[in-house]
């Protein structure tokens, strides 16, 4: 079996939708605030807080990611970061207190850190002279969170 040379389209296509599907996750508890708000009856500190938590650590763990994505390279970490991120979103419909869902908000605050593992990943699989538009491409994954806060209320009222 032959070999096949990576391509770098194929990485920043990936890579881009990966980066879509955490932002997502990532913006997953913000968009149900409304919901979880009623749920819970969750006074408006305790929603404001609800909402910060996987944005604050999504913003903390970049550091930490970015330095891992450098030593076990953009593939491994990019992967491991996605199967965590899904088993952390799957976790938010089982909560059954403000106090899980707080620990599932953290959880999923993972999800952002996902910007720095893609952006070395991208940066590596993209010639010098294209990096600004690959990187480009590659923020466009940013949608996943307005995908969450418009689309996530809707598919959880039909399910």
């Amino acid at each position: 079996m032959a070999a096949t040379k990576a391509s770098p389209a194929r990485a920043l296509v990936l890579a881009t939708i990966s980066f879509t599907l955490c932002f997502a996750a990532w913006g997953l508890i913000g968009g149900l605030a409304s919901i979880f708000t009623g749920l819970f009856e969750l006074t408006a500190s305790q929603t404001a807080l609800l909402v910060a938590v996987p944005v604050l650590l999504g913003s903390v763990a970049r550091l930490p990611m970015g330095m891992l994505t450098d030593q076990f390279g953009g593939r491994v970490v990019f992967t491991a970061l996605l199967a965590f991120s899904s088993i952390a979103a799957f976790v938010v419909p089982m909560t059954s207190s403000y106090s899980s869902l707080l620990v599932a908000a953290f959880l999923i605050g993972m999800a952002g850190s996902s910007f720095a593992v893609g952006a070395a990943f991208v940066s590596r699989w993209t010639p010098a002279a294209k990096q600004g538009t690959a990187l480009g491409v590659y923020g466009l994954g940013t949608m996943g969170q307005s995908l969450a806060v418009f689309v996530g209320p809707v598919v959880a009222s039909r399910l």
